[in-house]
């Protein structure tokens, strides 16, 4: 079996959980108290790592979650577990290819055909897909210290402008606690705090198992801190502004001009964007790719292209990057991932203990 170390997995969820959040401004409708709702977004998810999702892992450790699903519910309902979560995970893959194509058409690539930009994306995820799990970590590994090269060095360069002021966040909680809550919950939950039960899929190539919680917790305190400075910065740059920008780090980015020749710094954004969806897709890719090679009993390099067709299909079904955007904010992030991020998740632990207090009374018995 594929192995990774703890130091790639801790690089696997720092670069999936920022993925290209820091781009935008999460939690939008809570105005300038938006990073007080991603802070609570990322104690909410901390608890459900520690309630519900790691305790999954802890008790099957070399097991992946379509596995487990099989010991716990048998065959027949742990197939459609298995299908619920082909379905997840390849939607998931479908937005963040959308999402980095209507965006290069958008800002940089405004007369390439748009499957072009997706197909060449899927591509190359695809083939990393193929490398397998440790050629992934290892990538993880050695691009992580780069990205956030980067972002520190556009944080400087945004306060070192004087457009970065404080005094945009106040009066902080002026529209009372209950409006930056319902922005957290279930939002900023399900994006992008929610998204770690796909590591149900990968934790059982960490090595040593023994560090994994711990390696996790470490991981995403870290990017959810990060997420939340960045939220920070945009508010702090565009004021009302950022709740209505489509990318707004482009936005505060393009406001930048330092040292009379330091401007014009849309290539950095763009790399960041290319290289945090990249990261996130492929990873969803991967969980599709190995959910479906179990179900399916096939290789997981067979199913890579099945799964890139229905992919690139499935990106290109939206009508808009608009349309995109609405259903995925205004459908799937408040009612549909819940149900597979927190609900499935939480009665698939009951059901494990459950199960193991059973087997511990018969072996009991005389």
């Amino acid at each position: 079996m594929e192995r990774i170390s703890q130091s790639q997995l801790a690089a696997m969820i720092i670069l999936f959980q920022i993925g290209s959040s820091p781009l935008f401004l999460l939690a939008s409708p809570a105005g300038s108290d938006a990073w007080i709702s991603v802070f609570i977004g990322v104690l909410c998810g901390m608890i459900f790592l520690l309630l519900v999702t790691l305790p999954i892992h802890r008790m099957a450790p070399d097991k992946n979650l379509m596995e487990i699903f099989d010991r716990t519910f048998g065959k027949a309902a742990g197939g459609i577990f298995g299908i619920a979560y082909i379905v997840y995970f390849s939607y998931e893959a479908i937005r963040n290819v959308r999402e980095f194509g209507d965006l290069m058409i958008m800002y940089l690539l405004p007369h390439t055909p748009l499957w072009i930009i997706m197909f060449i994306l899927l591509v190359v995820a695809g083939y990393a897909v193929h490398q397998g799990v440790e050629v992934f970590a290892r990538i993880a590994e050695i691009i992580l210290p780069f990205i956030m090269l980067m972002y520190l060095g556009l944080f400087v360069m945004i306060y070192g402008t004087g457009i970065f002021d404080l005094h945009r966040l106040q009066p902080v909680l002026g529209n009372g606690f209950k409006k930056v809550l319902s922005a957290a919950i279930p939002g900023v939950i399900s994006f992008p705090f929610g998204q770690m039960v796909l590591f149900l899929m990968f934790w059982k190539y960490a090595s040593p198992s023994a560090k994994t919680t711990k390696v996790t917790l470490g991981s995403f305190l870290f990017a959810g801190t990060f997420i939340t400075v960045t939220n920070i910065f945009i508010i702090a740059s565009l004021g009302a502004m950022s709740e209505f920008s489509i990318i707004p780090l482009l936005q505060v980015v393009n406001l930048v001009k330092f040292a009379n020749f330091v401007e014009r710094l849309d290539p950095i954004v763009a790399l960041l964007l290319f290289t945090g969806v990249f990261m996130k897709m492929t990873a969803y890719f991967f969980g599709t790719a190995l959910v479906s090679s179990q179900l399916f009993k096939k290789d997981r390099r067979k199913t890579i292209v099945p799964v890139g067709v229905l992919i690139l299909i499935g990106s290109l079904m939206f009508r808009s990057y608009i349309q995109h955007i609405w259903i995925g904010f205004e459908k799937n992030v408040n009612i549909h991932f819940p149900i597979v991020q927190i609900l499935i998740p939480t009665l698939l632990l009951l059901a494990m203990l459950i199960r193991n207090r059973l087997r511990r009374s018969e072996s009991q018995l005389p």
